[in-house]
């Protein structure tokens, strides 16, 4: 029977009372569940920092910290789909139910190993790397665990990147067995210009300041300009954005050998101007770090002692239309270099290579003598960017920079305190880009011009011959790359040309003054392609071909070397180098567990330019062994492997494994100072939530270095009346680290410890200049703290 009018209004209001009775009770007593969760990369199970996850019914989000944890309070028993994101991650959605019983969640995030970039607030990549690149990146994670070592230091645990050293003091990064002028390091999205030439200039940047270093093993002269025709270093500071809040941190760090340490502190903040949507953004940040003498398992190293003092301030401004940036660090360091490497004979020299200790070897002392550097470098960057509405995004950056190394060698007259070499580089930089929209949802590309003016002096009152001459270089390029993407398959394109003026001015060996110039046109060209097969394996490729001029020192060297106690000799006539490469490169991972990426990687060069050792040389400051720079053509040839396993929660085992070969083409001798074969094995546990600590992490590694069998002969035997130079044998070390982390309200305290060379093993390593003179440093106890806020 139908209900009647009356019935249905008495119905309707029963319904009502009911549900706004529900209501009322649903108010006084909410149902919610504190949820929690932690973002891990996809495959080496490394925590994501600062990811940020948006739950789009709630319109609410929260961002994870640097452990890669967050938690908020969550309605029960409700469908969310959670967007998380991270601006080195590809962006992924979830479904999730809350449900009191089941409130935790770890989220897995697949590396822009295709398409890395930075952040910025308005979302735009500014550094769009090409997708056929392979590229490696360092999070902050990584980076505090190595807090207070040096750039090339830092980024020794990736495969494929070298370490090489002068002693035990300087450090400087290889990649794929190149290094100097050929690998370019960009500064917070600034081309690195300081006196980067020798295997003894380390790079001038503080590892303090970065939050995200990416490393790309490959020719990255598309973009980068001639420099970079061997890889690119990208050091990128945490982006500034708007915080109510002001926040920050420090790090503390001591080590035992060379009983000393650094400190680092940082501190952001900002200003949001009401009824604009706009803001004013700052940063400061400064570190510290002093070292006495390092010591082998057996003896002093003296005279090895480091002093540096490094700080930066940025700041921006943003509104809804534009952004502007500024940027200033300055950088400062003192390294002493070994006294027994410098010594007064050829019967001296040959005696110091198998004398242990060292000649000179003294007690310790925090005390910094000559043989030493000084280098100071000083970084300004202002940076315009903006959105075109309909059309892309554009970004102007000019900077400037000033570059002054000062090399002190030990004089006849103890109180002369002049330096030996004293050079000052003012570099001054232009770069526009523009990234277009997407066309027709398929196309991507960037459009950019670089404009380069060096200017390089050797400071007069030296009283010694400048090892590298007065000159000014005029470099201005531009580039163009587009990218291709449909469904799983992209392909791209990059072209790039640059011209490099040089004005040389210099004394001849009649002590006549001459003025060489040099014109080089340079050609960049990479054609790569990437293939997402299905949800479990990838592959790209890509072939580039590069041109790089001789530096001015493989030009113009003409002198003593006193940090790498050797003479340098350059070649006038070196033409320029040409790179043909080849990268191969496929991953495959499984059920979030198993983890596989293999690089292949080989290189045809015309011209390759190296130093040749050519006997010996007695000067008034002793006798050192003598380099000549050479041009022949090569192949370079290698491959690194990567294996990650989870065994369970978090047990994690990653096996690494790099190999290089370099050959002369004609001669088919080995190429000299090629890195020898290397594998390392490492087996990480983290444990959450236990006892007081929110996490506990334990981390033993493994490094097993071969022995080099494929040095030149030219190298073994540099001087045939006096027999062979041994090569360094292979040797293994072992490092253990254990670190706890406490998150409080608002920050988090993280303390550990680490034993580097935990077996006290004594060794020399075939990529240290200074291996004829003395072992490696020897067991090393490292406390760390680190406190945000």
């Amino acid at each position: 029977m139908p209900m009647s009018n009356n019935q249905r209004n008495c119905s309707f209001l029963v319904a009502l009372i009911l549900v706004l009775g529900q209501c009322t009770l649903l108010a006084q007593n909410p149902c919610t569940v504190e949820f929690k969760g932690q973002v891990f990369e996809k495959g080496s199970h490394k925590p994501v920092s600062f990811a940020s996850l948006y739950f789009d019914e709630l319109r609410k989000g929260v961002q994870s910290n640097e452990r890669g944890e967050f938690s908020l309070q969550l309605p029960c028993n409700m469908w969310l789909n959670i967007i998380a994101s991270q601006f080195d991650y590809q962006q992924d959605t979830i479904k999730l139910f809350t449900d009191a019983s089941n409130s935790s969640l770890e989220i897995y995030l697949s590396t822009k190993n295709l398409e890395l970039s930075t952040i910025t607030v308005h979302g735009h990549q500014p550094e769009l790397l090409l997708k056929s690149n392979v590229t490696t990146l360092l999070a902050a994670r990584e980076l505090r665990e190595q807090a207070g070592k040096s750039l090339s230091e830092t980024l020794g645990s990736i495969a494929g990147v070298y370490n090489i050293k002068t002693g035990p003091g300087i450090n400087k990064p290889m990649i794929h067995g190149l290094y100097g002028s050929r690998i370019q390091v960009v500064n917070n999205e600034v081309a690195q210009m300081g006196q980067q030439w020798g295997a003894d200039h380390a790079p001038e940047i503080d590892p303090f300041l970065a939050s995200v270093i990416t490393v790309v093993k490959g020719a990255g002269s598309v973009k980068y300009g001639p420099r970079a025709i061997g890889g690119v270093i990208l050091v990128n500071p945490e982006p500034l954005v708007y915080d109510s809040i002001m926040h920050g941190g420090f790090d503390v760090v001591g080590m035992s050998n060379g009983k000393g340490g650094a400190v680092s502190f940082q501190l952001m903040g900002g200003f949001n101007q009401k009824h604009q949507e706009s803001s004013i953004n700052w940063k400061v940040q400064s570190s510290l770090k002093k070292r006495g003498d390092q010591n082998t398992p057996s003896y002093v190293l003296s005279n090895t002692g480091v002093e540096e003092f490094n700080y930066s301030i940025a700041a921006n401004y943003i509104n809804k239309a534009y952004q502007l940036d500024a940027f200033y660090s300055s950088f400062q360091t003192e390294i002493g270099i070994l006294r027994g490497a410098h010594v007064g004979n050829e019967d001296d020299l040959f005696a110091a290579i198998n004398q242990r200790p060292p000649f000179f070897t003294e007690a310790f002392t925090y005390q910094i003598q000559n043989p030493r550097q000084y280098v100071k470098h000083h970084l300004l960057k202002a940076k315009l960017h903006f959105d075109w509405q309909g059309v892309g995004e554009f970004n102007t950056i000019y900077a400037f920079q000033q570059n002054n190394r000062q090399e002190y060698d030990i004089r006849r007259n103890s109180t002369d305190a002049r330096p030996n070499i004293d050079l000052q580089l003012n570099s001054h930089i232009v770069k526009s880009t523009m990234t277009h929209n997407k066309l027709w949802d398929l196309l991507q590309g960037e459009l950019g011009i670089d404009l380069e003016y060096q200017n390089n002096q050797s400071i007069p009152g030296t009283g010694s011959i400048p090892l590298i001459p007065n000159y000014e270089s005029i470099q201005s390029g531009i580039f163009l790359t587009e990218a291709f993407k449909y469904d799983k398959f992209t392909f791209e394109t990059g072209l790039r040309y640059d011209y490099q003026f040089l004005d040389v001015l210099k004394y001849n060996a009649e002590n006549e003054l001459i003025n060489p110039q040099y014109n080089f046109g340079l050609y960049a060209l990479i054609i790569g392609s990437t293939l997402q097969l299905n949800s479990h394996l990838a592959l790209k490729a890509n072939l580039s071909r590069s041109e790089r001029a001789p530096n001015v020192n493989e030009l113009f060297s003409q002198g003593l070397h006193h940090s790498l106690a050797s003479i340098e000799i350059g070649d006038e006539n070196l033409q320029k180098e040409v790179n043909n490469k080849f990268i191969l490169s496929g991953s495959y991972s499984k059920d979030e567990r198993l983890y596989i990426s293999t690089d292949f990687h080989t290189s045809l060069y015309n011209g390759f330019i190296f130093l040749q050792p050519s006997g010996s040389r007695q000067t008034i400051r002793g006798a050192f062994p003598v380099y000549t720079y050479q041009q022949t053509d090569a192949i370079l040839t290698g491959v690194d492997v990567a294996v990650s396993y989870e065994f369970f929660h978090h047990l994690v085992n990653k096996a690494q494994l790099s190999i290089v070969r370099g050959v002369e083409v004609e001669s088919s001798n080995p190429l000299i100072f090629m890195p020898s074969d290397r594998f390392r094995n490492t087996l990480n546990w983290r444990i959450n939530r236990r006892s007081f600590l929110s996490e506990l992490d334990l981390k033993a590694s493994i490094n097993k270095i071969f022995k080099q069998n494929n040095a030149p002969a030219t190298e073994r035997f540099p001087f045939p009346d006096r027999g062979e130079i041994a090569v360094p044998e292979g040797y293994t070390t072992v490092d253990f680290s254990v670190s706890g982390s406490k998150i409080y309200n608002n920050s988090q305290l993280t303390v550990g410890i680490s034993v580097l060379n935990v077996l006290n093993q004594e060794y020399t390593d075939y990529l240290n200049r200074l291996r004829y003179y003395a072992a490696e440093a020897g067991r090393n106890f490292e406390l760390k703290l680190n406190y945000i806020f």
